[in-house]
């Protein structure tokens, strides 16, 4: 699918207007978690993801309870997809998206790709959280969040 910059500009203020943006979130940026269990697992999970080069970023739409949310780049899928999207909630929900990058032309409608499976793997991978029963408690906490549904434009 081949995106004009008309296009491109149009599906940009369609989707970028639905969320706010990390930079108006800053705590969320940071990632901010409750002193729970359930937030201290999320948070041993972001540190370790964090180790495994997903990033902060202000330019990622923050929804509707998010408490942190981190981004990684990753060789173009057969799908098209090239980025991780990981969302943090303060239900404890952690929802992760395989996406066309943010600066890309087909970003706002390119497709998109649920991720839990994902998540899975990275948890299994993890050099830091080493106790299995641990590892179970954070995979109870992956889920799926469809706010960025409400981003895409139909084209």
């Amino acid at each position: 699918m081949r995106r004009g910059l008309f296009q491109y500009i149009a599906d940009l203020g369609y989707g970028a207007t639905k969320y706010p943006f990390g930079a108006l979130k800053p705590k969320v940026v940071l990632g901010h978690f409750s002193s729970c269990e359930i937030g201290y697992n999320q948070k041993l999970f972001f540190d370790e993801l964090r180790s495994q080069g997903f990033k902060r970023t202000i330019w990622q739409l923050i929804f509707p309870g998010q408490v942190a949310g981190l981004i990684k780049n990753i060789p173009r899928q057969s799908n098209g997809t090239n980025e991780y999207h990981v969302r943090f909630y303060d239900d404890g929900t952690i929802d992760c998206e395989l996406e066309v990058a943010r600066f890309d032309r087909l970003h706002w409608v390119g497709p998109r790709q649920r991720g839990v499976e994902v998540l899975e793997r990275l948890i299994d991978e993890s050099a830091t959280i080493k106790c299995i029963e641990t590892r179970e408690k954070i995979k109870k906490l992956f889920g799926d969040k469809p706010y960025s549904e409400n981003c895409l434009r139909s084209v």
